[in-house]
């Protein structure tokens, strides 16, 4: 893959001090005669600032798959961009950066909009592995042969061992094959130059010429050290670097933790609903004040930026009052799926038992016995023994049943729980 544009202030100083001006700069008019015009602009960012705060956090309770952080860290790499004099391989760094697959998708796609062989390339690998069955082969591979006819050498070699190996339904031709590695060779990618020599010295798809193997084994020498292989943008292999995906990633999380804390107890989802209502009431007032006042066109501008964090807020609201529990945190199940024996017990006997909170349910409670037991709890293994005995949930197994009472038998007069191996 060719070297990607490194970060640091060579990519990121220029454009986000001009981003900087850009935004902040109409605030000095504050101190000059045009300071209604400060004001106006400082209105307006305060409103924005509010819309994007709203939106982040609706999108989290939401568990929208682009976070609205992830599309504001999208709109500055455009920006970003723009500055660059090669925004092709600015865009293909971002995608193998982002945490998000779509994301990175999107970062792949503006690359390829520059029309360049590398990103061509890399969608070729894209879909040569991603597990796309064999239309993403065959797709993967004409990819890869636009990318290769534009002079790629890597993409050039991966050509030919897909017509060598007849990779994606792609019919063998060894001939074909051999001109792509003499190409890919010629280009200065070293890892042909190898295959070449050794398919000449064994005769692998070519008849046997020693002098051949010589000149190609001397290239691929002159070549080393070769580079290894390029894989897909979007396997992830290494950990970002990127501080902003680190921001965006940490700052998401944030606020995803934030809001499952939020929406898993009643008063939180009660001051979810409140809070929406008391905005749309505090929408309502304002529309009548300025009404009232007499407002011009350019006075519903803010009103017009609240409508969508207000009408997102008492959807998302009226949601969770219709599909959340009623019952505020389970602790049990909570405990239980930590891994707690004793919790896994209860748990256990309450879907045995049955009740409106959990109806009854013989197999979830042969399960949560289970758990419970191979951690090393004597009731849960005499409880999983009866359930096998009686064939409670389970397929009825006295064997398994005898296992287990020995196994209950053999804790209960060995002193200290330890976790049972299985």
């Amino acid at each position: 893959m060719a070297t990607l544009t490194p970060g640091g202030w060579r990519v990121w100083g220029r454009p986000l001090v001009c981003l900087t001006l850009l935004i902040f700069g109409p605030l000095f008019l504050m101190f000059t005669p045009l300071r209604v015009i400060g004001l106006t602009w400082l209105v307006l960012l305060i409103l924005a600032a509010w819309v994007f705060a709203v939106g982040s956090f609706v999108g989290a309770v939401a568990g929208a798959s682009m976070p609205a952080l992830s599309m504001v860290e999208r709109l500055i790499r455009t920006w970003v961009a723009g500055f660059s004099p090669e925004p092709e391989l600015l865009w293909l760094q971002w995608a193998r950066q982002s945490h998000y697959p779509n994301l990175g998708r999107l970062y792949l796609d503006r690359a390829l909009r520059l029309g360049g062989r590398e990103a061509q390339f890399q969608e070729g690998l894209v879909f040569l592995e991603g597990g796309m069955g064999t239309g993403g082969q065959t797709a993967g591979i004409e990819r890869l042969r636009r990318a290769a006819l534009r002079g790629h050498p890597e993409a050039a070699f991966r050509l030919a061992e897909a017509l060598r190996t007849g990779q994606g339904h792609v019919l063998g031709d060894a001939s074909e094959a051999e001109v792509w590695y003499q190409r890919a060779a010629f280009l200065g990618f070293g890892p042909a130059a190898a295959w070449l020599a050794h398919a000449y010295e064994v005769g692998d798809g070519v008849q046997p010429e020693e002098a051949k193997a010589r000149q190609w084994s001397e290239l691929s020498a002159a070549l080393r050290p070769h580079p290894p292989l390029s894989h897909s943008l979007l396997r992830h292999d290494a950990a970002p670097t990127d501080p902003l995906v680190q921001v965006t990633h940490a700052s998401v999380q944030g606020l995803e933790e934030a809001a499952a804390r939020l929406i898993v107890h009643r008063a939180g989802r009660w001051g979810l609903f409140l809070g929406a209502a008391l905005l749309a009431g505090g929408a309502l007032i304002v529309v009548g004040a300025f009404f009232w006042a007499g407002s011009s066109g350019l006075h519903h501008l803010p009103l017009l930026m609240l409508m969508p964090p207000l009408l997102m807020l008492g959807w998302q609201a009226f949601r969770l009052r219709q599909d959340r529990p009623r019952a505020g945190r389970d602790k049990l199940l909570e405990a239980a799926e930590a891994g707690d024996p004793e919790a896994c017990y209860r748990l256990g006997l309450a879907y045995r038992q049955g009740s409106h909170l959990r109806p009854r349910d013989d197999l979830s409670a042969a399960l949560w016995f289970r758990r419970a037991a191979e951690a090393g709890h004597v009731e849960a293994m005499a409880a999983l023994a009866a359930a096998y005995l009686g064939g409670h949930g389970l397929m009825r197994d006295p064997r398994e049943a005898a296992r287990w009472t020995e196994a209950m038998q053999r804790k209960s007069t060995s002193g200290p729980d330890h976790p049972m191996e299985t």
